[in-house]
C-alpha cells in the first residue's frame, strides 16, 4: 500500500470511528434523558396524587369542621337550657314539697272535723233522732266525709308530685350538656388544626406539584434535544460513511439468525482520458477496467484495531472460502450464524456467536491490468462499520389480562426453553393526567381501541430499568401444544403491597395496565439475548383495589373518556429499544 492510501485510509477511519465514539456518546445521553424524562414524570405523577388525596382530606376536614361547628352550637343552646332546667326543677321541687306538707295538714284537719261531726252525729241520733238538728247534723256529717275523701285524694296527689318533681335528673343533663360541650370543642379545635395543616399541605403540595410539572419539562426539553442530536449524528454518520467508506453497512435480519450486510462498490475515478488530453491508449482510449470483486468479512470488534491490509490479503490468500464471502451485485449478502445454515468463521477463525459485538469490513481485489496501469498492486480495504450484535429475541407475552378476582396476571407464551428466560410483571397507572406536551414524535401517537392508557415516557429500557421492588416474577402455570408449538399459560401474583412501576403504592380506585417484560435469566449469557416487552395497548386496564364502601371493583365508576386526536403525548411503542428508529452500537 502506497503512503497516500494508507494516510487515506488512516484519516478515513479515524474519523468514522470519531463519529461512532461521538454516536454512542449521544445514544448515552439519550438513553439518560429518557431516563430523567421518566422519573421526572413519576415525580411529577406522584405530587399530583399526594395533591389528590391531601384535598380529599382538606373536604372531609372541612365537612368535619361545619359540622363541628353546627354541633357547637346546638350544645351551646342546650347547655342555656339545661341551666335553665335545673334552675325551674330546682324551685319545682321545693314548692312542691311545700305543697304537699301544706296539704297533708289541711287534710289532716279535715279529718279531725270529720272524726267530731261523727261522734256530734252518733249524739244527736241518741238524743233528738228525726228532729232538725239530727238532720242538719246528718248533712253536715255527709259533706264532711266527701270533703275528707276529696282532701285524702289531693293529698297523694300532692305528695306524688313533689316525689316526680324530685326524680327529674336535670343536674345530669347540666353535667352532661357541660360535658359534651368540653369534648365537642376539644375535637374543634382538633379539627380546625388539621384543617389549617391540610390547607397549609395543599399549598405545599400546589408548590410540589408546580416544581414537579417545571422539572418535567425541563427534561422533556432535554430529552427533545437529545432525539435532535441523535438525528444529526445519525444523519451525519449515514452520509459520512457513504461518502468515505463505500456506504458499508451491517445490520441484524429480521430473524435475528444473522448478519445483514450491503454496500456501493468501488468506482474507478476516471474510466476513461479525459476529453482532449490526446492520450488514447488502443483503439478506444479506454482505461483498463478495476473490476473489483468485493468479498466481506467478519472481525470482533475489540480486535478491529489491529486490522491491516496485509494481514488480510495474507489471510485471504490463505482462507478466502471459510473466512470471507465474495458478494456480487446488487452487493448485499447474509452472513448467518452456524445454527442457521452455511456461513463463515470471523477472521482469526473463530465461530460467529450471539452476544458478541463484531465490525464488517470490504475487501476488494481489483484487477491486475487496472493495478500495472495505476502503478499500485495492492487491494482495497474499507474502514470498520458500525459494530453490530447479533441477540437471540426471548418470547413476547401475549393475551396479556388480570384474573376473574383480579388477584395475579394472566399471560401466554410460545417457548419452548423456558429456563433461559425470566418475566418481570409490572403494573402502569393508566390514564393519569397529561405529563407531556413537547413530545410529538409520529411513532408516539399510537393508540389502541380506547385510547392513550398511560400518559408518560415509557418504553423497553426504561422498563429495565424498573426496581426489582416494582414488579412480581411469573411462574408457569400450565402448558399445551398448538399447531406443534409449545405453548405456556403464566402467572405472576398481586400481592396486597404490590407497587406500581414508580414505586407508589397501588391506590384505591385506580386503574392499572399490566405490562410483562421477557429478560435473560440469570443462568444465561445476558448479551446473547434480547429483551422484549408486550404491547401497551393490546390489554385493558383495571382497578385492584375497591373504593371504600364498594362491594368488589367493578363497582367503580367506569373510566374517563381519552381523546384520539394524538395531541396528547403517549407512551412510546415496547415493540422498539427506543421506540425511534432503532441503533445497533
Amino acid at each position: 500500500m502506497n503512503s497516500y492510501r494508507e494516510n487515506l485510509q488512516d484519516t478515513v477511519g479515524n474519523s468514522l470511528s470519531a463519529l461512532y465514539t461521538q454516536q454512542q456518546q449521544l445514544q448515552s445521553q439519550l438513553y439518560s434523558a429518557q431516563y430523567s424524562l421518566y422519573y421526572a414524570q413519576g415525580a411529577q405523577l406522584n405530587a399530583i396524587e399526594n395533591l389528590t388525596a391531601t384535598g380529599a382530606q382538606l373536604l372531609a376536614s372541612q365537612v368535619i369542621s361545619e359540622q363541628g361547628v353546627k354541633n357547637d352550637n346546638l350544645l351551646t343552646n342546650l347547655l342555656s337550657s339545661s341551666t335553665q332546667i335545673q334552675t325551674a326543677t330546682a324551685t319545682t321541687v321545693t314548692n312542691s314539697a311545700t305543697a304537699a306538707v301544706n296539704i297533708q295538714t289541711a287534710a289532716k284537719a279535715i279529718s279531725k272535723l270529720a272524726a267530731e261531726l261523727g261522734s256530734a252525729l252518733n249524739i244527736a241520733a241518741a238524743a233528738c233522732y228525726g228532729t232538725d238538728i239530727y238532720k242538719k247534723t246528718l248533712e253536715a256529717n255527709s259533706f264532711i266525709r266527701t270533703t275528707a275523701n276529696y282532701a285524702e285524694y289531693v293529698s297523694k296527689q300532692a305528695m306524688d308530685a313533689a316525689a316526680a318533681s324530685s326524680e327529674i335528673i336535670a343536674t345530669d343533663l347540666l353535667n352532661q350538656a357541660t360535658k359534651s360541650q368540653s369534648v365537642l370543642k376539644t375535637l374543634l379545635t382538633a379539627t380546625n388544626a388539621q384543617f389549617d395543616a391540610l390547607s397549609a399541605q395543599a399549598v405545599t403540595g400546589q408548590k410540589a406539584v408546580a416544581g414537579a410539572s417545571k422539572a418535567e419539562k425541563q427534561a422533556e426539553g432535554v430529552l427533545e434535544d437529545a432525539k435532535r442530536e441523535m438525528h444529526a449524528i445519525r444523519k451525519t454518520v449515514t452520509d459520512s460513511n457513504q461518502a468515505l467508506n463505500f456506504g458499508l453497512t451491517a445490520t441484524v435480519t429480521d430473524k435475528a439468525d444473522g448478519i445483514t450486510v450491503s454496500f456501493t462498490p468501488y468506482s474507478q475515478p476516471f474510466p476513461t482520458y479525459p476529453a482532449g488530453s490526446g492520450v488514447h491508449q488502443g483503439n478506444d482510449g479506454a482505461i483498463p477496467d478495476a473490476a473489483p470483486v468485493c468479498h466481506v468479512f467478519v472481525v470482533r470488534a475489540d480486535k478491529s484495531a489491529g486490522v491491516k491490509l496485509e494481514q488480510v490479503e495474507a489471510l485471504f490468500n490463505a482462507y478466502a472460502t471459510s473466512r470471507f464471502v465474495q458478494v456480487a451485485a446488487p452487493y448485499e449478502t447474509t452472513i448467518l450464524l452456524p445454527d442457521h445454515g452455511k456461513t463463515i468463521t470471523d477472521i482469526d477463525g473463530d465461530p460467529l456467536t450471539t452476544g458478541m459485538d463484531y465490525v464488517v469490513y470490504l475487501y476488494m481485489v481489483l484487477s491486475l491490468p487496472y493495478q500495472k496501469y495505476i502503478n499500485s498492486f495492492s487491494n482495497i480495504l474499507s474502514s470498520a462499520s458500525q459494530s453490530v450484535n447479533v441477540q437471540t429475541p426471548l418470547s413476547v407475552a401475549e393475551d396479556v389480562g388480570f384474573s376473574t378476582d383480579n388477584k395475579s396476571v394472566l399471560f401466554t407464551i410460545q417457548s419452548d426453553n423456558i429456563g433461559a428466560q425470566a418475566f418481570r410483571v409490572m403494573l402502569l397507572p393508566a390514564w393519569q393526567p397529561l405529563t407531556g406536551g413537547l413530545l410529538t414524535d409520529d411513532s408516539f401517537e399510537e393508540k389502541s381501541a380506547n385510547g392513550n392508557f398511560i400518559n408518560f415516557y415509557f418504553n423497553k429500557t426504561i422498563a429495565a430499568q424498573v426496581s426489582s421492588a416494582n414488579y412480581q416474577l411469573a411462574y408457569c402455570k400450565a402448558t399445551h401444544i398448538d399447531n406443534g408449538a409449545v405453548v405456556r399459560t403464566m402467572e405472576a401474583p398481586i400481592p396486597d403491597d404490590m407497587t406500581d412501576n414508580f414505586g407508589s403504592p397501588l391506590i384505591a380506585g385506580m386503574y392499572y395496565l399490566p405490562v410483562v417484560l421477557t429478560v435473560p435469566s440469570d443462568n444465561v449469557a445476558q448479551n446473547a439475548y434480547a429483551s422484549a416487552m408486550s404491547s401497551l395497548w393490546a390489554t385493558t386496564p383495571a382497578v385492584l383495589v375497591a373504593l371504600a364502601g364498594s362491594e368488589d371493583v367493578t363497582s367503580v365508576s367506569t373510566p374517563p373518556a381519552v381523546s384520539a386526536s394524538g395531541d396528547s403525548t403517549a407512551a412510546p411503542a415496547g415493540g422498539d429499544e427506543n421506540n425511534e428508529q432503532q441503533t445497533e452500537s
